[in-house]
């Protein structure tokens, strides 16, 4: 680890993590403990190890962050622009910590339940259930900023969906970061029982705040039959960075679909692992980023199958303009057991400037003989006839390219399924491609 990682690392850990004065929660407090041990002895990732050699890290740690002011205030109208109409509940975390005042919950009782870490713990089953999943990370991409967050989160977000048999309810779950050059660590834990149908918007966003990082750790476990609906929508400050990991387990015969969206932050990095843990399962991953100014986003996924049967279908999209960096890193394994599995990976680069660059690397690790795998990796500019088309048609040169690079984003857009998300990208493409 450099010197100024582990500068950075001690600066961080004299936060705390979560105050809990139950007896409840003395599992809890060790857990974070032996995390602060871990990320001590643990090296945070620089630009020299191969997972991160396109994503230099040294802007965020030569910054001194600090911990949130926990009495920070948040305008509740202001709040409410934000809010999807789709949604039945919205939780609003303030720098990573759950607030009441700002969220609203379905009073109908659907068999879903979305709690902080405070009644999580005061309810016997949830308790055991966080207790025994919380932190069950592993496999490719894991970093030491899992450890950070381990040791560092205040809250988490607790959602159990046991709707069986019911309609698909969407819940949205909106990080706010207030803070001025300060760090915060949101949690997220979806437990979907068998044949549970539930839609999760995961959304970041700074108001007021500049220079924070915001450090990620959502898992989600899906048992047999489930599906879930998962879209992630970072959208933080240019001056932000942002740092998450999602890590999924697909039991037998369930359904994940997952749309990322990245258009804000001046550095993030999603690592995103999906496991199909039994037979059967259906994965399906879109992806979005877009490179203005100088921005980095690095995104790293991993779809493993272990067991037979298994599907997955994945579609990564990036629009890189003027001196940003995109890197697209996708892998598939395919392991020995899993035999006739069916993969696909797709990854589309489009470049708006000469001073833009795509660093793009799809990759499958095949140990099954019996197996239907694909993948590939595009990269090119606005096609000239398209723009000389619509320039004949009375557009000028800017609308005509920010339509065409609307139009190459919307295989990823058209089928998300929170369909008031469509126009609130579409404004982030036009801002942010416009020539």
């Amino acid at each position: 680890m450099s010197d100024r990682a582990v500068e950075f690392t001690a600066s961080l850990l004299e936060g705390e993590g979560v105050t809990l004065d139950s007896p409840k929660g003395k599992w809890l407090r060790q857990r974070q403990l032996e995390a602060r041990v871990a990320l001590k002895e643990q090296a945070l990732p620089t630009s020299e190890e191969e997972e991160w050699r396109f994503t230099d890290l040294t802007s965020l740690y030569k910054n001194t962050l600090s911990s949130p002011d926990d009495r920070a205030a948040v305008d509740a109208s202001v709040v409410k622009t934000f809010l999807i109409p789709e949604a039945s509940s919205a939780i609003v975390l303030v720098d990573g910590v759950y607030s009441a005042e700002l969220s609203r919950t379905n009073a109908v009782k659907t068999k879903i339940r979305v709690t902080d870490l405070k009644s999580a713990l005061g309810d016997e089953r949830l308790r055991e259930r966080l207790e025994r999943q919380l932190n069950n990370v592993g496999g490719d991409g894991v970093s030491a900023f899992c450890e950070m967050n381990t040791a560092l989160f205040k809250d988490i977000v607790v959602v159990h969906a046991d709707n069986r048999g019911v309609d698909m309810e969407t819940i949205h779950i909106l990080n706010i970061s207030t803070g001025k050059h300060t760090f915060n660590h949101p949690r997220l834990m979806l437990l979907a029982e068998k044949q549970a149908r539930i839609c999760i918007l995961e959304d970041y966003l700074g108001l007021g705040g500049f220079g924070y990082m915001t450090n990620a750790v959502s898992e989600l476990s899906i048992s047999a039959g489930a599906e879930v609906i998962h879209v992630k929508l970072q959208r933080d400050d240019d001056s932000a960075f942002h740092i998450a990991h999602t890590h999924v387990g697909v039991d037998n015969g369930a359904v994940y679909r997952n749309w990322s969206v990245s258009v804000g932050g001046a550095v993030s990095r999603h690592n995103l692992v999906t496991r199909q843990r039994e037979e059967g399962g259906y994965i399906e991953i879109k992806g979005l980023a877009l490179g203005h100014d100088k921005r980095i986003v690095d995104t790293h996924s991993c779809i493993e199958h272990t067991k037979p049967h298994g599907q997955s279908n994945q579609v990564h999209k990036t629009i890189a303009g003027g001196r940003s960096k995109i890197v697209f890193n996708g892998k598939v394994k395919v392991h020995q057991d899993a035999q006739q599995t069916n993969s696909s990976q797709q990854n589309r680069n489009l470049l708006l400037s000469a001073r833009a660059s795509v660093d793009a690397k799809p990759e499958l690790e095949i140990f099954a003989d019996d197996v239907k795998c694909a993948h590939g990796a595009t990269v090119g500019q606005v096609n000239d006839d398209e723009l000389f088309y619509l320039k004949t048609r009375g557009l000028d040169d800017g609308v005509a390219r920010n339509l065409l690079n609307y139009a190459f984003a919307k295989e990823v857009i058209d089928d998300l399924p929170i369909k008031s998300l469509a126009g609130v990208i579409e404004s982030y493409i036009k801002q942010q491609t416009r020539v």
